[in-house]
C-alpha cells in the first residue's frame, strides 16, 4: 500500500477473501498487516467474518524492547541490543488500516514473550522427535546462536509461537482490554526517532496525534506453566 492507499493486487489477498467467503476465521498475524489490510480494504463484508485476529506487536508508553537480562556484543547501556516493534514498524499504514476496521483484535506483546525462553535443551527435545519438529528445531539453531552471542542469553523469546498458543489455549494468559492508539509515544518521542507507534493505556494515556484507535485484547502476562505446555505440544 502507498500513501494513498493504492494496492497492487497480490495472491494472498485474493486467497484470504476467498477463505473467509467460505466462512468466519480467527487469522494469525506473525508478520506486519500488509496482507490482512490489503484483503480486507474496502470489504466491510469480509470485515465482518473475522472471528479474532492475533497480532504479534503493540507496547505500553515509553517501553523500551530489550533484555535486560543480556550481556551479548550487542550491549547498549548494559542491556544488550534494543529491538524495534518490527511487524508493526515494517507497515505502519496496514497496521493503521486494520486498527480502524475496529475488528476484534488481540494483541501479544513483547511482554508476554519475555516470560518465556527456549534454550539449546529446548531444541535438543524437539529434534530428537524428528519430522517437523526436527526441521523448525535445526533452522532454530542461527536465532539461537544470535541470542547466546549477541543478546547475551542462554535462550530467545519465542515471540510468533506465544501467538499460536493464545489461539489454543488462551486461558494462560492473563489480559486486559484496553485502549489501542496509534499515535506518537510522548515518552519515547525524540529519542527513538519513530514517528508513530501503537500503543496501549488507560483513556487518559491517549496520545494528541492519533491516525486510528480502537479498544483490543492486550495480553502481557502468561502462566508459570506455559513452557511446559508449549514443549508438550512441540514435541508431542
Amino acid at each position: 500500500m502507498d500513501e494513498s492507499g493504492a494496492l497492487t493486487p497480490e495472491p494472498a489477498h485474493a486467497a484470504l477473501q476467498a477463505a473467509l467467503r467460505a466462512g468466519r476465521l480467527t487469522l494469525v498475524s506473525l508478520g506486519p498487516l500488509t496482507n490482512v489490510a490489503a484483503a480486507l480494504k474496502d470489504r466491510p463484508e469480509l470485515q465482518a467474518k473475522i472471528g479474532r485476529l492475533v497480532v504479534v506487536m503493540g507496547r505500553r508508553r515509553g517501553h523500551l524492547f530489550h533484555p535486560a537480562e543480556g550481556a551479548g556484543k550487542g550491549m547498549l547501556f548494559g542491556h544488550g541490543p534494543v529491538f524495534r516493534d518490527f511487524n508493526f514498524d515494517e507497515d505502519r499504514l496496514a497496521a493503521t488500516a486494520v486498527l480502524g476496521m475496529q475488528l476484534p483484535t488481540t494483541l501479544i506483546p513483547y511482554d508476554a514473550a519475555r516470560h518465556i525462553s527456549l534454550t539449546g535443551f529446548d531444541l535438543t527435545r524437539l529434534e530428537a522427535r524428528g519430522g517437523a519438529g526436527a526441521w523448525v528445531a535445526v533452522r532454530a539453531r542461527g536465532w539461537l546462536d544470535f541470542w547466546n552471542q549477541e543478546v547475551g542469553m542462554a535462550g530467545f523469546y519465542p515471540f510468533d509461537l506465544l501467538a499460536a498458543a493464545y489461539v489454543l489455549s488462551p486461558d494462560q494468559f492473563d489480559c486486559a482490554e484496553p485502549k489501542a492508539w496509534i499515535g506518537k509515544d510522548p515518552r519515547l518521542w525524540g529519542w527513538l526517532g519513530h514517528p508513530r507507534a501503537l500503543l496501549v493505556g488507560l483513556d487518559r494515556e491517549r496520545p494528541t496525534d492519533v491516525d486510528a484507535s480502537s479498544t483490543v485484547v492486550y495480553c502481557p502476562q502468561v502462566d508459570s506453566a506455559l513452557h511446559q505446555w508449549l514443549m508438550s505440544r512441540l514435541v508431542g
